[in-house]
Order: C-alpha cells, then structure tokens, then sequence
C-alpha cells in the first residue's frame, strides 16, 4: 500500500524530499494530503513536515518565503508551485482559544501528529524510506469511516475552537461519523468557538458546502448548538422549515444557492432577504454574495408560477436579472417539492422561452437610448419614470422594442402628435 503512495505522490514532492534527504534532513508528507491520498481523493495541496529547522530550509532551496518562519514554516518555491514546509514542531498553551502561544521544535515526527486535531489528519508518510507513520490510528479511522479527535477531544476543542467547526465539515465532505466522545466534547466548548473571526467560520462553511451532502454538515451544527453559535437566527428557525431547507441545499450545487436553500428556512420574500442579509454580513461575506443570496430569497417570493402571464412573467425575470437567472432557476428546482420538479420544469421552459425570444432586461437594452428620452420629455426624474414605462410596454410583446413603436410610444403619452 505504502508504495502505490508513492508512486501518486506528483514528482516535485518527491524531489522536494530528496533534496532534503541528500542535506541529511528527514522529510515527511503530512496531514490532509495524506489523509486524502488514502481515501482516493483528489490532492490540491502537498505539506512536508522536516527535522531542518527554518533557516536550513532556506539554506537548502533557492527560492523561499519566509511565510510563518516564526512557527517554523517556510514557503518553497519549486517548479513555479509553492510549498509549505514545516519544522517537526509542538506547541504550547492556547490562551486565545484559537492559535498557540507558542512553538517549539521538536525532533519526532510522533510529536508534531500529537499536536493535531484529528486522527485522520495526524497521518505523515515518509518517501524516501516509503514508511506510514500512524501513531493514532487515523488509517483505521478511515478505513472505519470515523472521525475522531487526537487523545483527549475535550483539549483539542478547548485549543482552538475553530476545530468544532472543522469536524462538522469533515463529517460532510469526508462523509465520516463523528466519534462519540468527540461528539460529546463540542457542546462544552462552544464559548471557544464563539472566539473565532467571523471570517474563518466563513471559510468553514464555504467549504462545507462543497460536500456532496452539506446536509449532514449543517444537521450536525443544529443539533449540537454549534449554528447558534455561527448563525443565531437560523439556528432559531421551525424544525421542519429547517429540514425542507436542508432538502433544498443537498439539491443545489452552486455554493451561494446551497447558501440561499439554507436561508430559506427564514422563509422567501423581502423579510427573509433581509434576514438572510444580516446573517451573512455578520459572517463578513462580500457584498456581491449577500446580494446574490438574499435575492433570490427575495425573487422566489411567488406564490405559484403557472398563473403568471407572460407580461408579469417578464417584469419578474427583470428584476432577477439576465446575470442570475441560471442561479434562480437552480434555487427554484432545488425548493421543487412537486412530483419529479414538473412545475420548476415547467417554469424553466417559459424562461428559455422568453430568453430566445429576445427578451430584454435593462434600459440600455431598449432600441431608444437614454439621451433620446431625455430630448424628448426633458431631463430629471422623467427620464428614469419614462424609460420604466418603456420598459413595461417592451415587456407586453418584446417585439414592441422598435425604435419608431418606441417614439410613438412617448409621444402619444405626452399627447404629441405620432
């Protein structure tokens, strides 16, 4: 097993470590790469652990960044891709509940995976000498779909909360149960979690939600009182609007609609939008992702679809936007309940429908400019109130988007001669 490990390994890793080797120094690939080199994911990111302390390191390769020296880690530059190698280190005390107050160097590779946060991760796999190092057993852990804490769960939760949060990810993307005595540590360590930046809980949940169930993520932060924490207000929400929520979020797969399925257990329409944009401002999403999330919130407030005429169907889609009906659409199949998505089917097709026909969606998109108005009815508020008016008789018949039927159209609402 240990050598079809290598021989994944991509070479630069490899050469990284020889390098090393050759120096005298002892190299190891540690933590998620491992972890994931065993389940047959997909690795994006290669750490090496080493007994060189940092300064070697530099000494050693020609291009480095000193990126976290002060916790013995040190950026290579190698082949155009950067690598982060670490000193074999342990730590001291957490006061912040969040980062150690300290480091030390340290000369076992057993050392540096004790101070991890789960078994899965305390995993280092030597290449030169094409050895496992397991100490805590995390490759049974896998191997038994488990996701326990190193040694003591309590401690490791009391260290740094954030890695509340990390388990609740890792149950959904790795898709392992949570050990009952790390389960039964969170609840206790919530008030360490609440010491976390808001923008590490983001990132969090941004990566939850590539799991292919984030269900089973967000259920678990219900459940043990962790969204309280995180989210106050949809922590709060109805039992059963949380699950149709939950539904809907597994159904999506574009993140910031799997955000928006999550908030609609908030409901859907302007209240909820704006529920929805207070949640995510206090997590420090960007501006163009609460806007993206609490409108859809807010354009799914119609009742039912099928009643719509195509004029009021087409003022609908206006306010949605040509750049987000894609997402709309997903979030509407995503909270489909009917008997295999016909009505969002349905829905869709007029969508598709009014799109190839050449709807439009903005005022510049008019075959009159803004100038041309403005000649015509003067300038001011009449304008804006003008091309909306435009806009409205564009959306009775897109065919109506001539640049004669549209001067006609003024004139005779200005009482002009056409």
């Amino acid at each position: 097993m240990n050598t079809s490990l290598r021989e994944r390994i991509p070479a630069p890793v490899l050469e990284l470590a020889r390098t090393l080797d050759r120096e005298g120094e002892r190299t190891w690939i540690v933590g998620g790469c491992i972890r994931d080199l065993l389940l047959g994911r997909t690795v994006s990111d290669w750490d090496l652990a080493t007994s060189a302390k940092p300064q070697r390191v530099q000494k050693i390769f020609p291009r480095t960044i000193p990126t976290g020296i002060a916790h013995g880690t040190v950026t290579v530059m190698h082949r155009g891709i950067a690598y982060e190698v670490t000193t074999l280190r342990g730590e001291g005390a957490y006061s912040d509940g969040r980062r150690p107050d300290s480091v030390y160097f340290v000369d076992d590779i057993r050392d540096d995976l004790e101070r991890r946060d789960f078994t899965v991760n305390a995993i280092a796999y030597d290449p030169n000498a094409d050895v496992l190092v397991d100490p805590f057993e995390g490759r049974k852990d896998l191997d038994e779909r488990v996701l326990r804490a190193v040694r003591d769960p309590v401690l490791r939760f009391r260290e740094d909360g954030l890695r509340i949060l990390r388990a609740t990810r890792f149950v959904a993307t790795l898709e392992l149960a949570l050990d009952r005595a790390t389960e039964d540590a969170i609840p206790g360590a919530l008030d360490v979690l609440a010491k976390v930046s808001r923008e590490r809980m983001r990132d969090e949940w941004m990566k939850t939600m590539k799991a292919r169930e984030p269900s089973i993520g967000f259920r678990l932060m219900r459940r043990l009182g962790v969204l309280g924490v995180v989210a106050p207000a949809l922590a709060k929400t109805d039992e059963d609007a949380f699950e149709r929520a939950l539904v809907a979020l597994d159904r999506a797969s574009d993140p910031l609609v799997r955000h928006a399925a999550l908030a609609s257990s908030l409901g859907v329409g302007e209240d909820a939008a704006r529920a929805s944009e207070s949640v995510f401002r206090e997590l420090r999403y960007s501006n163009d992702e609460r806007r993206t999330i609490s409108d859809l919130l807010r354009f799914a407030d119609v009742a039912d679809r099928r009643t719509l005429g195509r004029p009021q169907a087409r003022r609908h889609l206006r306010r949605v936007g040509r750049e987000r009906i894609d997402g709309f659409l997903e979030f509407e199949r995503a909270r489909d309940d009917s008997v295999d998505g016909e009505a969002t089917q349905a829905w869709a097709r007029s969508v598709n429908e009014e799109r190839d026909a050449g709807m439009i969606f903005e005022a510049r998109e008019l075959a009159m400019r803004g100038d041309e108005v403005a000649d015509r009815v003067g300038r001011g508020p009449i304008v804006k109130e003008t091309l909306e008016r435009l806009l409205a008789y564009v959306d009775e018949d897109p065919s109506n988007n001539r640049h004669d039927l549209l001067l006609a159209r003024i004139d005779a609402a200005r009482g002009a001669p056409t």
